[in-house]
C-alpha cells in the first residue's frame, strides 16, 4: 500500500473544545461530500479536485439539492450535464426512476425546468424535434434550464415510472435498450361510481382516484341513485364532461328508455371512446306475463316483440312498450290503476283453428258483428280489394280456390257461409227477424223485385222451422209478401230468394 503524500495527520481534526464556535472544517472546500452554492453558475464552478462522484450541492435561489451522477449526461466528472435534481433515491439508479410528465413523440418548444418525458415507447415510434430526433425510442428526457439542454437517459430492464397525465399507470422497460418497448401496467381496473341524478336523465360522480380522463381499460361499476325519466341517459364523472350512457346485450347497442335504469343492482359499465357501455342484467330477455300486478313494471325495448295468446291483464302494474306488443286471441285488460304506456306498436289478432291437416292450424278469423264496410280493404300477398258502397274494385286478378272467374257472383247464405255462384244464376236474398202474433197476417217488404221466391221462416229462439201461410200481395206481388202464422213467435227469422 502506497504512502500517502501531503499535510498528514493522524488524528481528526477537531477544535479545542466541544463548545468552541467554530467549524472544523468548511464544506465547500473539501472533495465530494455535501457542498452549498448561491447559483447553479457556483455549483458548476466547483473544481475536479474538489468533484466526488455521488456528491451533493444544495443551490440555494434553486431551493434545490442536486447530485453528481455518474454516466448521467458521461463519465466525464467535469461536465455539469452530469448534475441531476437529487430526489433520495440513489440518483435514479435503481428499478425505479422519478415520474414523467407524459408520453411524446415530438419535442415541446417551451419546456420548463424539470419537466420530464418518455420519448416514445417502442422501436417503431416515430420521433421528431430538433433535440430529439436523433434518440432512440423509450429514452427519457429531461429538461434543464440551467444548462438550456436536454439531459437524456436510457433505461434497463424493468425499469419502471409513472406517467402522471395517465391514470393508474406504470410503465415497465422489458427488455434491452433500444430494442425493448415500455409495457403498461394497469392498477385500479375497477372503478366504483355512484351515480346522482341532476335532471330527469342525466347523472353526476365524483370517484377517488381522480379521473384525469374517460379510460377504455377500465371497468366502472355503477350504482345509480334514482330511476331514469326520458330516454338518452348521460353521465358526467369528476367534471370530465357528460357522457351519453347506452345499453348493451353483447349483440346490440342501443339508448336506455325511460325506466330502464333501477336501483335494484350495481351495472357494470365501459368505456368505448364515444358512450358508456351499460351492461343491462335483463336485457337479454324480457319475462312475458300475461297478468301484471302492482310488482311489475315490464318495458319492451325496441325492436322487440312481446307476445301474449290470451288475454293480456294489467292490474295495478304498468307495461311500456317500445316495440311490438300483440295479444292473439284475446284482449287487453286494465284494471286497479293498470298502465299500457304504448310509444310504438300494438296488435289485436284473432285466429280460428282448422283441424284435419295432420297438426293445429291457424287462420285469421272475423270477431266483429260484420265482415266488410264500405270504406274495408282486403290485402293478400299484396293484392288488394277495395270496398266501395254495394261493390269490389279489384285492382289485380286474385285467385278463387273454388276456380271460379270472372263474371263470378259471391253470395251468402243465413249462416254467413259464402259461396261463388256464376253470374247467371240470378240470386238474391232477404233475411229480417220478426215477432208474431198467433193468427195474425204480417206484411213483409223483401224488395227482391221478383215473384219467383223461396220463402222459409225459422223459429230463432229454438232454431225450429214453423210452417206458416204465405201469399203475395197482390198490390205489389215482387215485393211484398203476406204472412200468418198460426201460432205465437216472438223471435222469428224470414229467409226469402229470389
Amino acid at each position: 500500500m502506497a504512502k500517502n503524500t501531503g499535510t498528514l495527520v493522524s488524528s481528526a481534526i477537531r477544535p479545542n473544545d466541544s463548545l468552541d464556535l467554530i467549524a472544523s472544517a468548511f464544506a465547500r472546500e473539501i472533495k465530494g461530500g455535501l457542498h452549498t452554492a448561491t447559483s447553479s453558475s457556483d455549483r458548476d464552478a466547483i473544481f475536479e479536485a474538489r468533484r466526488e462522484w455521488g456528491m451533493l450541492c444544495y443551490v440555494i435561489n434553486d431551493n434545490t439539492t442536486y447530485q453528481l451522477e455518474y454516466n448521467y449526461a458521461d463519465t466525464t466528472i467535469t461536465n455539469n450535464l452530469n448534475w441531476k435534481v437529487f430526489t433520495g433515491s440513489g440518483g435514479g439508479s435503481g428499478e425505479w426512476i422519478d415520474s414523467v410528465l407524459s408520453v411524446l413523440l415530438t419535442e415541446p418548444l417551451s419546456p420548463i425546468n424539470g419537466a420530464r418525458y418518455l420519448i416514445g415507447r417502442k422501436p417503431t415510434d416515430v420521433i421528431s424535434g430538433t433535440n430529439w430526433i436523433s434518440q432512440s425510442p423509450g429514452t427519457i428526457a429531461e429538461w434543464s434550464s440551467s444548462l438550456s439542454t436536454w439531459i437524456f437517459t436510457s433505461p434497463t430492464d424493468n425499469t419502471s415510472v409513472r406517467v402522471d397525465n395517465e391514470d393508474n399507470a406504470i410503465y415497465r422497460y422489458e427488455g434491452i435498450f433500444p430494442t425493448g418497448a415500455w409495457q403498461k401496467e394497469k392498477e385500479s381496473q375497477v372503478r366504483y361510481v355512484y351515480a346522482t341524478q341532476s335532471t330527469p336523465s342525466t347523472y353526476e360522480a365524483t370517484i377517488e382516484p381522480t379521473l384525469l380522463s374517460y379510460d377504455r381499460e377500465v371497468i366502472y361499476v355503477t350504482k345509480f341513485s334514482n330511476t331514469n325519466i326520458g330516454a338518452s341517459v348521460s353521465l358526467n364523472i369528476n367534471g370530465l364532461g357528460p357522457v351519453v350512457v347506452r345499453r348493451t346485450d353483447g349483440q346490440s347497442l342501443v339508448d336506455i328508455i325511460t325506466n330502464e335504469i333501477t336501483t335494484n343492482y350495481q351495472y357494470v359499465m365501459t368505456y368505448n371512446g364515444t358512450y358508456f357501455e351499460l351492461s343491462m342484467p335483463s336485457s337479454s330477455a324480457i319475462n312475458n306475463k300475461y297478468y301484471l300486478d302492482s310488482t311489475d313494471y315490464i318495458v319492451v325495448p325496441p325492436r322487440t316483440e312481446y307476445w301474449i295468446y290470451g288475454d293480456l291483464t294489467i292490474d295495478n302494474g304498468t307495461l311500456e312498450n317500445y316495440g311490438h306488443v300483440i295479444v292473439a286471441n284475446g284482449s287487453l285488460n286494465l284494471i286497479n290503476s293498470g298502465q299500457f304506456l304504448n310509444s310504438a306498436s300494438y296488435s289485436n289478432l284473432y285466429f280460428a283453428e282448422i283441424n284435419g291437416l295432420g297438426q293445429t292450424n291457424y287462420v285469421p278469423r272475423w270477431v266483429s258483428p260484420y265482415m266488410l264496410t264500405a270504406t274495408s280493404s282486403i290485402t293478400d300477398d299484396t293484392q288488394t280489394v277495395n270496398i266501395t258502397s254495394t261493390t269490389f274494385s279489384i285492382n289485380s286478378n286474385i285467385l278463387i280456390p273454388t276456380g271460379a272467374a270472372a263474371g263470378y257472383l259471391l253470395t251468402s247464405d243465413a249462416n254467413g257461409v259464402a259461396t261463388w255462384q256464376p253470374s247467371g244464376v240470378n240470386i238474391n236474398k232477404f233475411s229480417a227477424t220478426y215477432s208474431f202474433v198467433a193468427n195474425a197476417t204480417q206484411s213483409i217488404s223483401h224488395n227482391l223485385n221478383s215473384e219467383t221466391i223461396v220463402f222459409n221462416f225459422w223459429n230463432e229462439t229454438n232454431g225450429e222451422q214453423v210452417i206458416v201461410y204465405a201469399k203475395k200481395d197482390p198490390s205489389n206481388s215482387a215485393n211484398v209478401l203476406l204472412v200468418n202464422s198460426s201460432v205465437t213467435v216472438p223471435n222469428g227469422r224470414v229467409v226469402i230468394i229470389g
